[in-house]
């Protein structure tokens, strides 16, 4: 029996076997997750994976689905030495369906609950606009858009949050085989991208799908004069040289007139809007060099996907013909489509309404109407005042400032005389300030922990850093600094204790258990002004609250006219009790198990009614 069997038979027995939401405010979380992402950086500038993979495999440069595979006298599909499908050139493709998910591999259930749907052979949904029924296919080709894990790439975190979740809904599939294909994020990277590279572009399976995928970056040539290509960034959102060349070598294989689906680990239309004026570095540079070397062929990127970013969010861009008409055959969407399986972003952290992408050949900016958020921005804002319960939320979290509080008083405690009895609580303020002021450490505990909250605070604003960043902090040393004299005046009024080492350490657990609890309670309400005020620190806000719900992924669908419709799939509840299937050789494993008064927000259905970018007409 293999691992991954096992692995799935025991949380499809054992539902407390199977993972829960990451909790990224638990201090053991924090640490191991910065200490990857220096490490994963730091290495990464020295040592790049691509270049590596892109010498060893030296294949064929894109897959041809344009046309069906080929079968052979007694019927059955050809393959190739490593048994892929062969293509039969003289049956094109008239259409294919394509799947698209991105940032998998988080809570079993949220993630199993977009598993299971998107293994569905057909899925009907409603249109929310004229309240009639669709019906999708499963996707001849899955693409997995970045991320496919959390919190770290590792073998362990793959197998128990992404492998044995869709093994349990696809273990098998019939012939021909659907194929997967999967674009890294940031989190798989932060191995070196050796467990990615296992996975995906070892030219093995990956559950039901084959995985034909030979580097982290891809081309598929698809029916109608239609592309998709997938991208890797790495981590400092860099194509390198190797995949330059690679595009390049795509672009010629393409004619005048073909379209682009061009899938990114990392929206960056949104980065530069939202922080271009504030970070060079977040920009369209990429995108925009990829547009250059397809427009050279006359060849455009008209859908753009991307993950990263845990919604869904659709702008669009509608050019007009000379007669001032608008040309829908040539309109562009720009979709964030992040709702796999993560915890949920926010939507209402972008105020504007419309993005705006400058190109070199365009001497004016393009306008792209923001068209559609799920979930919406009232819910969005709404969801945020979780973060009152911040304490509660992220239990461990108060840890970090229990010890900071500690630390910061301490400084005064050792130098504390005994108290007089008649002490009031203010004369406890005074004297203490009084020690503070000829105390060095006090002032250094000071600066520790302003500058530590400094540094958590968000980065792309210098201004908001230093003005929002020293006030959090400030909250954090005032805290301290009056439970500090609140536990001295409790132990000596309360208590009645001498002073001494009793109550010195009656005295340190009282600060320690405040600074748990009104440590927390800043953090909560730092976040939830930040975010709902000025629109900062919105993954922050959001990855404590960790929501399981809002999933989302799309399925595309190209047919015979050349047309791509785009259906967008949400589920604005996630399923949190499942039951054994039916047994079946290619069915899923566990299946809802919902009352009829529940299961309204935990069935998928369309985000928005169909979108559709019509046939070309140079074609």
């Amino acid at each position: 029996m293999s691992l991954i069997k096992q692995l799935a038979d025991k949380m499809i027995e054992k539902p407390g076997a199977r993972p829960r939401m990451v909790e990224w405010f638990n201090p053991k979380q924090l640490v191991v997750t910065g200490t990857k992402t220096v490490l994963s950086t730091i290495f990464g500038l020295y040592s790049d994976f691509r270049l590596i993979e892109a010498f060893n495999r030296q294949g064929t440069p894109y897959t041809d689905y344009s046309k069906h595979f080929l079968k052979d006298d007694a019927g059955e599909y050809a393959v190739d030495k490593d048994n892929f499908y062969l293509n039969d050139p003289l049956q094109p493709r008239e259409d294919i369906w394509i799947d698209y998910v991105s940032d998998l591999g988080d809570g079993f259930d949220s993630t199993y609950s977009v598993a299971y749907y998107i293994t569905r052979p057909e899925l009907e949904v409603k249109d929310p606009t004229t309240g009639k029924t669709v019906s999708t296919k499963r996707g001849d080709v899955l693409i997995f858009g970045g991320d496919q894990v959390y919190p770290t790439a590792n073998r362990d975190e793959y197998l128990t949050r992404l492998i044995a979740p869709y093994y349990i809904a696809q273990s098998y599939t019939t012939v021909p085989h659907p194929q997967v294909y999967a674009v890294p994020g940031n989190h798989d990277w932060y191995d070196g991208l050796i467990s990615f590279s296992r996975i995906f572009t070892s030219r093995s399976w990956f559950n039901g799908w084959q995985a034909p995928q030979q580097k982290s970056y891809f081309a598929l040539k698809l029916p109608q004069g239609w592309w998709l290509l997938g991208t890797d960034v790495q981590l400092n959102s860099d194509i390198d040289g190797q995949q330059v060349q690679f595009f390049e070598s795509i672009a010629d294989q393409m004619l005048p007139g073909e379209r682009v689906i061009l899938c990114n680990a990392e929206p960056y239309w949104v980065s530069a809007h939202k922080y271009g004026k504030f970070d060079p570095v977040y920009n369209e540079n990429n995108l925009a060099f990829l547009e250059g070397i397809l427009n050279k062929r006359d060849v455009g990127i008209q859908v753009f996907l991307a993950g990263d970013l845990h919604h869904y969010r659709r702008f669009e861009h509608i050019p007009k013909r000379a007669d001032g008409t608008e040309d829908h055959s040539r309109k562009v969407e720009k979709i964030t489509a992040g709702g796999g399986g993560a915890f949920l972003h926010p939507t209402h952290d972008l105020k504007d309404e419309f993005v705006y992408e400058h190109k070199s050949n365009h001497p004016d900016p393009i306008k792209f109407n923001r068209k559609k958020d799920f979930p919406d921005v009232a819910a969005s804002r709404k969801l945020t005042w979780g973060n009152l319960l911040f304490a509660w939320k992220n239990p461990m979290f108060g840890i970090v400032t229990a010890i900071l509080y500690l630390l910061a008083c301490n400084s005064v405690l050792s130098v504390t005389s005994a108290p007089p009895s008649s002490a009031t609580y203010m004369d406890l303020v005074k004297s203490s300030l009084t020690k503070i002021s000829v105390t060095p450490s006090a002032f250094i505990w000071m600066i520790i922990i302003i500058g530590g909250f400094w540094l958590f605070t968000d980065t792309h604003s210098r201004l908001y850093k230093w003005v929002a960043g020293c006030m959090h902090g400030a909250c954090h040393v005032a805290a301290a600094f009056f439970i500090g004299c609140g536990a001295v005046y409790l132990v000596n009024t309360g208590f009645n204790l001498q002073w001494g080492i009793g109550a010195l350490a009656l005295t340190g657990l009282l600060i320690a258990y405040g600074g748990w609890i009104i440590g927390s309670v800043i953090m909560g309400l730092y976040l939830l002004i930040s975010l709902n005020g000025f629109g900062r620190h919105s993954g922050e806000a959001f990855s404590s609250l960790q929501i399981e719900n809002w999933k989302n992924f799309m399925r595309i669908h190209i047919d015979s006219t050349g047309s791509l419709t785009i259906y967008p799939i949400g589920l604005e509840h996630v399923v949190h009790k499942w039951k054994r299937a039916p047994e079946t050789e290619y069915g899923p494993q566990l299946e809802p198990d919902l009352p009829a008064s529940k299961s309204s927000k935990a069935q998928p259905r369309l985000i928005e009614s169909p979108v559709v970018i019509p046939a070309s007409t140079k074609l």
